[in-house]
């Protein structure tokens, strides 16, 4: 059985991760970091052949520092992803949308569905005929006239 004994100093600020056997003990700011740094120091020293989050032969002891230094700051972790925006907010407050993120466009005047009931809706085919008329992007005048430019009929 593995034992690691962690104590946070307060004042420092610093946690404190001592494995008794090897007489080796591991001080950094951050215990995820600790956890880091003592899960491959148990491995290169053949203690634990997996992870430490995996592995049952490790006994874990803490003062009553380390405990509330834990509570913490977990509690502050939570403050904070409850009052952070989320990504998408982020990326959709860059774009002007709201926060909620849902923006209609508006209607262009004479904008209509083209349904079952419009004249392009072709029952047979399953989908739609095909625009040849004079408006939009490929139309005679901006496809055609561009096409030509580079050799085309």
């Amino acid at each position: 059985m593995i034992e690691i004994v962690i104590n946070y100093d307060k004042d420092r600020k610093e946690f404190k991760l001592y494995e008794p056997t090897t007489d080796t003990l591991f001080i950094t700011s951050s215990l995820g970091e600790s956890f880091i740094k003592l899960n491959d120091f148990l491995k290169s020293q053949g203690m634990i052949t997996g992870d430490i989050l995996e592995s049952l032969d490790i006994t874990y002891h803490i003062d009553s520092m380390t405990f509330l230094a834990l509570i913490e700051n977990n509690v502050n972790l939570l403050k904070r992803l409850n009052t952070a925006p989320t990504a998408f907010m982020a990326s959709s407050q860059k774009f002007g949308l709201p926060a909620n993120g849902l923006q209609t466009a508006p209607r262009q005047q004479g904008q209509q569905f083209q349904g079952k009931g419009s004249n392009n809706y072709d029952g047979k085919k399953k989908g739609y005929k095909k625009d040849r008329g004079s408006s939009g992007f490929f139309s005679n005048t901006s496809f055609r006239g561009s096409y030509k430019k580079f050799g085309g009929k």
